[in-house]
């Protein structure tokens, strides 16, 4: 009887093992880390748990936490698989083509459509224009399924295939040309294009402008610098910034471009650019260690030698224009008369900041890339979910496009009517509307939400 007993009693342990499984704790360490920093950092922390369930891998239980509108916060399991621009604000692996990638409504095929082609790279010595249209990389036929991959994909050769469009039945066809050229890892200069153009005995500067970026040692900053310094040497008395395709980036670039085009009193007297709000943790945390005027809460603007002494600025603004662009035109609206010309903004208000598992301890392979902040200016303006909206409606067809400066180009010649004084709105602009559906670049759009890469604003 007694071995009886000793038997059932075995077979119990062996059958509660059983039910609570070998690996239920198997992703605790991770998923506390994930807790910990979530519960710290994330805007929406009231969406983080109390407790850890260690049985969840460690990517869906990120996931469970996110808010449903947040669509920029997102983790990988390897450090290496964080791309290369959550790290490094200017240097990428590419040719110098700036892509929109496309699809017609009735088809799975793909496209990619130069938006504009970067100075001094292979795409541009090798007379890529703005406009040109890619349907084939590598042999392999674009499609909604492979075409953001394939671009971004890096080796050291890329071979492009080109297509034409026809505008009569929607389609885009071989022309059988390709060409061939070397990806290289190169910081990109952000400043595009610049010219001063006199119209009506005034002095106009244009700025296209891609990125906020820094560079190594702020040389992008100071090209900036550079540029403004020249346009009040040309008596510049008006200034179009040309943001149509800038997805945001790094806070202090951004900063330093609205010293330069705030009015001079809004500098000199210093008055708010942004407030940045958090989740109430690290909000006070914040005050308790760096005090109520802190610059992690609120940023003023400084008095610049740069300052081009302007009244008034005008945007240039499409769906694609986010995060650090929108901060920069809604810091800048109390302060002076601000235009916007183009299309909605893209309404993200939010910034991110990056995460290592290696700074942990213990260490781990992942990284996450969460939503930390909102901005808002000094008058407590965000929160603009549909985005910033342009005093001029204007579109685009980049499949028969202006090049980027031509003074026919239709935001470019919106902008310079307004100035003149000339219609409210764009008329006859309907046909240059796009003919095709976007297809978003998820990619392009959480680089530019993280505006701080140093660890002092984490």
């Amino acid at each position: 009887m007694k071995k009886l007993t000793g038997n059932i009693l075995f077979l119990s342990v062996i059958f509660l093992l059983s039910c609570v499984g070998p690996n239920e704790d198997e992703f605790t360490e991770v998923n506390s880390w994930i807790r910990e920093n979530m519960e710290e950092n994330y805007l929406w922390n009231e969406r983080v748990p109390e407790n850890v369930d260690g049985s969840i891998v460690p990517n869906s239980y990120f996931g469970s936490m996110l808010d449903p509108d947040d669509f920029d916060s997102y983790i990988v399991d390897d450090v290496k698989l964080l791309p290369s621009e959550a790290t490094s604000d200017a240097t990428v692996f590419t040719t110098g083509l700036s892509p929109i990638f496309g699809r017609f409504s009735n088809s799975f095929d793909a496209f990619i459509v130069a938006e504009f082609i970067y100075p001094n790279t292979p795409a541009d010595t090798s007379g890529l224009n703005r406009g040109d249209i890619i349907i084939e990389i590598d042999g392999a036929p674009l499609t909604v399924f492979n075409v953001v991959e394939l671009f971004y994909a890096e080796k050291s050769t890329t071979t492009y295939t080109f297509g034409r469009y026809n505008a009569a039945d929607q389609t885009i066809t071989s022309t059988d040309d390709t060409i061939s050229l070397p990806q290289v890892e190169i910081e990109l200069n952000p400043i595009v294009h610049t010219d001063v153009i006199e119209q009506n005995g005034t002095k106009i500067g244009y700025l296209f402008y891609n990125e906020f970026v820094d560079g190594e040692n702020d040389k992008y900053i100071d090209s900036v610098d550079v540029v403004f310094q020249d346009m009040i040497a040309q008596g510049v008395t008006e200034m179009i910034v040309d943001l149509r395709y800038n997805n945001g980036g790094s806070f202090d670039a951004a900063k330093n471009i609205g010293n330069s085009l705030v009015s001079q009193s809004a500098a000199q007297n210093e008055e708010v650019f942004v407030r940045f709000k958090y989740n109430a943790l690290q909000e006070q945390r914040i005050i308790d260690e760096e005090g109520e005027d802190s610059e992690s809460l609120r940023i003023k603007f400084d008095s610049d030698p740069d300052n081009l002494g302007l009244q008034s600025v005008y945007f240039l603004t499409s769906s694609e224009t986010s995060n650090t662009s929108e901060l920069l035109i809604n810091g800048l609206i109390p302060h002076m008369s601000v235009n916007i010309i183009g299309g909605q903004t893209s309404g993200q208000f939010y910034g991110s900041t990056v995460i290592k598992g290696e700074d942990a301890t213990p260490q781990n392979n992942y990284a996450m890339v969460p939503v930390n902040l909102r901005y808002e200016n000094s008058e407590g303006n965000s929160d603009l979910f549909m985005g910033l909206e342009p005093d001029v409606f204007v579109s685009e067809n980049l499949l028969d496009p202006f090049q980027i400066g031509d003074l026919n180009e239709p935001f470019l010649k919106a902008a310079l009517e307004r100035i003149s004084g000339g219609s409210q709105s764009v008329q006859g602009q309907a046909d240059q509307k796009q003919p095709f559906e976007k297809i978003r670049d998820i990619r392009a759009e959480r680089k530019g939400s993280i505006l701080f890469r140093s660890a002092e604003k984490n």
